[in-house]
């Protein structure tokens, strides 16, 4: 299965109101060969086991149910009541498992599905209806999101596999309507739609030979107008450079992630001004998975890089200090 190194953060917001009322549940993964996928409360409190064999859940935005993953070959997509009770089947043939993300609806979830070696397909699938509305086809998706308000959707999209990946970004109504090109520069990926602006990384290619090409974050308009590059990195030689996770809901603080090789690092970005820093504030592998509606915190997992028994923590925004809420854990989601 293709798997894109970041845990990625749910894109979409609730308005403020609506995530007020919801219920703040944090799920999560425990084990490798045999994983366990739990829910408590979002400080970690009142854990439970959700059920057993699963992997790579994701919360919806209402905290009401989880999506997530069964199998490799052919993996299944299911969801399940945060509460506990029966999964069904949404999808099979899931590729891209980056690419799962609920709509703020609560009922429409994001899915990359297709054979091995692609073309795959983005799809949308209605959890309450069984409606399947596909969106577009290529050989690689890197990143999809929704509009805070739930009209739209936006993803990064590839004709082909080659390296780099010449992606460009895609929207369309969330009901219907017409796909429109956002961008025709081949470098565009992992957009995440915010209050007022879609933030996305763009390509660059390296300077040495043998480096990894480059990442920076650039904004514009939901309607592909207003282009403007937001940060400029100075990237080291092998790594990657800035991913955009996740905006809080005034558009004020903006999650992105600083990857490549044996790297993936949470870092805030001020969209004011485009500064850009590590969230703990050095190199120690601290991943950020998403940030809370109010942009107070940060959901992420500290632990050496790539290890499934690192611990699942709460991150203060502003000062980096870390709260433990799962020992032993990767790979969360919460709707905070």
């Amino acid at each position: 299965m293709r798997r894109v190194l970041l845990g990625t953060a749910l894109a979409a917001a609730l308005p403020a109101a609506a995530a007020a009322q919801a219920p703040q549940t944090l799920v999560y993964q425990t084990g490798t060969s045999k994983t366990t996928l739990w829910a408590a409360n979002w400080d970690g409190s009142a854990k439970r086991v959700l059920v057993k064999g699963g992997q790579e859940p994701v919360v919806s935005p209402d905290g009401q149910r989880v999506a997530y993953i069964v199998g490799f070959s052919n993996a299944k997509l299911r969801v399940i009541p945060a509460a506990g009770g029966t999964p069904v089947t949404v999808a099979s043939h899931v590729w891209n498992v980056d690419d799962v993300r609920w709509a703020p609806d609560d009922a429409t979830l994001a899915v990359t599905t297709g054979t091995e070696l692609g073309p795959y397909t983005l799809k949308l699938v209605n959890v309450d209806t069984g409606a399947v509305r596909s969106l577009n086809s290529g050989k690689y998706f890197g990143g999809v999101s929704f509009a805070p308000d739930g009209s739209g959707v936006v993803w990064s999209r590839a004709a082909s596999d080659s390296y780099p990946t010449k992606s460009d970004l895609y929207r369309t109504d969330l009901v219907g309507g017409p796909i429109v090109r956002l961008t025709t520069t081949k470098d565009a990926l992992s957009p995440v739609w915010g209050p007022s602006k879609i933030a996305f990384s763009r390509e660059r290619k390296p300077k040495k030979k043998n480096d990894a090409d480059k990442l920076d974050i650039y904004t514009m308009n939901p309607d592909g107008s207003g282009l403007a590059r937001l940060t400029t990195t100075n990237v080291p030689f092998l790594l990657s450079g800035l991913t955009p996770t996740g905006w809080s809901d005034d558009g004020t603080r903006l999650l992105a992630e600083y990857g490549g090789q044996d790297t993936s690092e949470a870092w805030r970005v001020d969209p004011g001004t485009g500064s850009a820093k590590d969230v703990t504030g050095k190199f120690d592998s601290v991943i950020g998975y998403a940030l809370s509606h109010d942009g107070s915190t940060i959901l992420g997992r500290s632990g050496p890089f790539d290890d499934p028994h690192g611990k699942v923590v709460a991150i203060d925004y502003a000062t980096g200090h870390r709260t433990v809420l799962a020992a032993n854990a990767s790979w969360a989601s919460w709707n905070r």
